[in-house]
């Protein structure tokens, strides 16, 4: 495909778009091949070329992806490492998340209220969001990952993208819809958007996390960047206007982007830095090779928290945001 034929920006749906990076490669070595992204001259936001089709998706994930109660169960030293993981950064980051959205949205606490998490994943953070006291729920495209969040953690969960939440749920069924590190994987991000608004009561608000290519470790990593390597299950990487032209496009108001927590984009610093120390190659590979190199990517990680917090709150150019905005009508 040609970038004349390419469908065009998945945020603010310009055609004028020039090459970003080619040859880039798979971090995790699932998916053969290379790929390019090109930028959109009008918001600046990145997008894959070729686009996959939909069908091809679910292929490019592979069985040990994101970080669940589950990992390490066959091995006492992984799940003992997972357990401090768990502990040291994973739980932190969520709670850091789960504190920024409430916050933003003017509220202390979540009783009476209901939250739809969608692209769920492992439910983990779900569980942060119930503790505060919200009646949450999940949506995931994975089927394996739906029935370990119903039938393991107890949080009912269903099966369908984004854009078909609405054939899921009522319209107006819930207070908060939350989305972390989705939007970029989908191949149709107004579609999704529009998913979440239907699903929204009037006066409700919607948090998506996502990487922003218009940010500092973008420009200093280039296509080792973790967030651009995560191509081809990475369709597109937003721009902060992009993103907001989107949200705008989908009926919402008051769109605001909060950083997201140092401690987390650090772990951006310290993935694209020893690209052998993900979760995958971690839990999915054998011996001590992959755990040495986990072990050194949270090393680099914990010393990149104090340049993400100025990146963050100083430059206000942060790697990874929670974009958060209303739908229009009463509280």
């Amino acid at each position: 495909m040609s970038v004349a034929d390419h469908p065009g920006c998945l945020y603010c749906g310009g055609r004028d778009l020039d090459v970003l990076y080619t040859g880039v490669t798979d971090r995790l070595g699932h998916v053969p091949g290379e790929r390019t992204f090109l930028r959109c001259r009008g918001c600046g936001s990145a997008v894959l070329d070729p686009l996959p089709r939909t069908e091809e998706l679910p292929g490019f994930y592979p069985g040990v992806y994101s970080f669940g109660g589950d990992l390490g169960s066959g091995s006492r030293l992984k799940r003992l490492l997972s357990t401090a993981e768990y502990r040291a950064f994973v739980r932190p980051a969520y709670t850091a998340q789960v504190r920024k959205v409430v916050r933003a949205c003017g509220w202390r606490r979540g009783e009476g209220r209901r939250l739809l998490d969608v692209g769920c994943g492992r439910g983990l953070r779900l569980l942060e969001f119930r503790a505060r006291g919200f009646e949450v729920a999940g949506l995931d495209v994975l089927p394996d990952v739906v029935r370990y969040v119903r039938d393991d953690l107890g949080v009912p969960a269903r099966c369908a993208d984004a854009a078909a939440a609405a054939d899921e749920y009522e319209p107006g069924a819930f207070d908060l819809v939350t989305s972390f590190f989705l939007i970029e994987h989908v191949p149709d991000v107004r579609a999704a958007l529009a998913g979440m608004f239907r699903v929204l009561k009037p006066g409700g608000w919607v948090a998506g996390a996502v990487p922003f290519t218009d940010c500092v470790q973008a420009g200093v990593f280039g296509r080792r960047w973790i967030h651009t390597a995560e191509a081809p299950r990475h369709l597109s990487l937003p721009s902060r206007a992009g993103l907001a032209t989107a949200f705008r496009e989908a009926g919402f108001e008051g769109f605001r982007i909060v950083p997201d927590s140092a401690l987390h984009c650090g772990g951006q610093v310290g993935s694209s830095l020893v690209p052998g120390a993900t979760i995958t190659h971690a839990y999915g590979g054998r011996g001590l090779g992959p755990l040495a190199r986990r072990a050194l990517g949270a090393a680099v990680t914990f010393a990149a928290v104090p340049w993400c917090a100025f990146e963050n709150h100083v430059l206000g150019r942060p790697s990874m945001g929670i974009a958060v905005a209303r739908k229009p009508g009463a509280s």
